[in-house]
């Protein structure tokens, strides 16, 4: 996971639509086979996707091939989710993926992604890095690999967020993309300062979306965001998600147009660049 567009630190789409690939992304956006939840539409779901994608990789084309030491403390960061190396996040894609593809290249760096994994460690000169990120590239060409990645952030990230807005009763696409984005960049599991403690936090101060209205309670649900990323229990990100707030600043922006179904087109400014979702 990751906080800020990685482009601008140094330098998915669940439709089952056909893909084209260059070294370093795709040219076609794509994703896994079936929506997790009914609540989306596939155009939302895509929309969303692309939303994440402008505040990973500044962009609203998918980055399979992107991976990079941003330098959070994190290791490697890789691939449309931002899949790190020192918490077992890129070895359960790679892992996965080298079930169906045995021999891949980057197989051969399991044994030391499970090793940083154990020890929460951002070190990244055992794989070595070099060898590590050009090998995530050149899997990236691989259709099976992206198909993984988008697996695996179903699984993992947005699966999650659905249940939690599916228990809130979230009826606006803008809310579930938020709880979507959150869990991408937060985690969804115990830590202060993972989503299901941003949502705890939120309806504290709120009430449910219920009680304050769904509208409400999302302007509330970004403060609580934005109070976290200044604030964060896990100081290893602090510097990082500091500069992120834009990423949550850019969807209240999109409320504050009245989109909450994320209708398209529209233009989104993030991190002070314009795209537009079709």
């Amino acid at each position: 996971m990751s906080a800020l567009p990685r482009r601008s630190v140094l330098a998915g789409l669940a439709l089952g639509l056909a893909t084209a690939v260059t070294a370093v992304g795709v040219v076609t956006v794509s994703a896994t086979t079936a929506q997790a939840s009914s609540a989306l539409t596939g155009d939302q779901r895509r929309r969303a996707d692309q939303l994440i994608s402008i505040f990973e990789n500044s962009t609203t084309v998918i980055q399979y091939g992107y991976a990079e030491n941003i330098h959070d403390g994190r290791g490697v960061t890789a691939g449309r989710a931002g899949f790190t190396t020192n918490d077992g996040d890129a070895a359960k894609v790679i892992q996965a993926y080298t079930d169906q593809v045995p021999g891949n290249p980057l197989a051969r760096f399991l044994p030391e992604l499970n090793r940083l994994a154990a020890a929460a460690s951002g070190d990244t000169s055992g794989l070595p890095e070099a060898d590590y990120i050009a090998a995530w590239k050149q899997a990236a060409q691989d259709p099976a690999f992206r198909q993984v990645q988008d697996d695996q952030v179903d699984a993992r990230y947005f699966n999650p967020a659905m249940q939690d807005a599916d228990q809130l009763g979230l009826q606006t696409a803008l809310a579930r993309a938020e709880l979507y984005d959150a869990s991408i960049q937060h985690g969804n599991g115990s830590e202060y300062d993972a989503l299901p403690a941003l949502i705890s936090r939120t309806t504290a101060k709120a009430g449910s979306p219920a009680q304050a209205g769904e509208q409400q309670w999302l302007n509330t649900f970004f403060d609580v965001r934005v109070d976290d990323l200044t604030n964060p229990a896990n100081s290893a990100t602090a510097a990082e998600w500091r500069g992120s707030v834009d990423r949550v600043e850019a969807l209240r922006r999109i409320a504050a147009t009245g989109n909450y179904q994320l209708d398209g087109p529209f233009t989104v400014t993030a991190f002070g660049s314009s795209y537009t979702i079709q």
